[in-house]
């Protein structure tokens, strides 16, 4: 055969003059190479991905970081409350078992001494010596009866004591109502004013606890009727310490002839009161 009937690697060429397509190694190729670029980008993805994670996870802990810190902030602010708590009951403590044991020294001492017919009378001596009279008959029928003239048995002006535990057995004072708008049937109207100065006096020197137990309801109350009686002593003890105080004597301690009853507390704590709005510190 000829040279001429040969094809040349020129007349490979297709008939538009375009090279014939490429074989199968340039498909692999071009194949493995989209495959890498497939991979290269998934992978950039899952790394950028991953450092989110990552820097949500350290806010995360940047911020239970801060909670932890400001748990620690409160539960110390908590423990120095508790601190303080501990200490005013300490201190409320302390407080009861002095008055309690001055109570205790206050009636051995009525009980065991007489006083002294100088002492100088305040209203209670006047007020215990107005009971004797007005207790004492005035003719046979008074006698024989036992009797006023007017028909009355006369009595002493109640207690502080008597009051405070007749109130808290209502059941007034666990409604939250203010001593010196309860209502009492030991006072009498016409003594309302010395009444409203007394528990306004209380007010201002029981201690919370003491509140908070005179307080309570009926049903406690008189399940725990002999600490409600100390209780109340020791608050009608106290009014008659901070008077005295208040009044300018050296020795606070009440005497013999000072009672508790709320028309003497009520005068007393008037004056204390009115000094106060006058700027007097010491009552003539």
């Amino acid at each position: 055969m000829s040279s001429s009937a040969r094809p040349t690697k020129k007349a490979k060429k297709s008939a538009t003059g375009q090279p014939a397509a490429a074989g199968p190694s340039a498909i692999d190729d071009l194949t493995a190479l989209t495959t890498a670029q497939l991979y290269s980008l998934s992978a950039k993805r899952h790394r950028d991905y991953s450092r989110e994670i990552v820097r949500m996870a350290q806010e995360e802990r940047d911020r239970a970081h801060v909670a932890l810190q400001e748990m620690q902030s409160r539960l110390e602010r908590a423990n120095e409350h508790l601190e303080k708590m501990e200490e005013n009951s300490r201190d409320a403590h302390r407080e009861y078992l002095d008055a309690k044991n001055l109570l205790i020294r206050v009636r051995q001492s009525s009980n065991s001494t007489v006083p002294p017919m100088n002492i100088a009378l305040d209203d209670s001596s006047v007020e215990d010596i107005l009971g004797i009279i007005s207790k004492k008959p005035s003719g046979n029928t008074a006698a024989s009866s036992g009797k006023s003239p007017g028909g009355k048995k006369s009595q002493k002006f109640p207690y502080i004591e008597d009051i405070l535990v007749s109130m808290a057995k209502s059941g007034q004072l666990h409604k939250g109502t203010k001593l010196s708008l309860a209502e009492c049937h030991l006072v009498n109207k016409k003594d309302n004013s010395q009444f409203v100065n007394t528990m306004k006096l209380v007010e201002e020197l029981w201690t919370e606890e003491e509140e908070l137990f005179l307080r309570s309801s009926r049903e406690e109350i008189e399940e725990s009727m002999e600490e409600a009686k100390i209780i109340a002593e020791t608050i009608s003890l106290r009014c008659l310490t901070k008077l005295n105080e208040f009044e300018g004597r050296e020795d606070p301690t009440p005497t013999n002839h000072q009672k508790p009853s709320f028309v003497s507390v009520g005068n007393r704590a008037r004056r204390v009161f009115i000094g106060r709005k006058k700027g007097d510190e010491n009552l003539v």
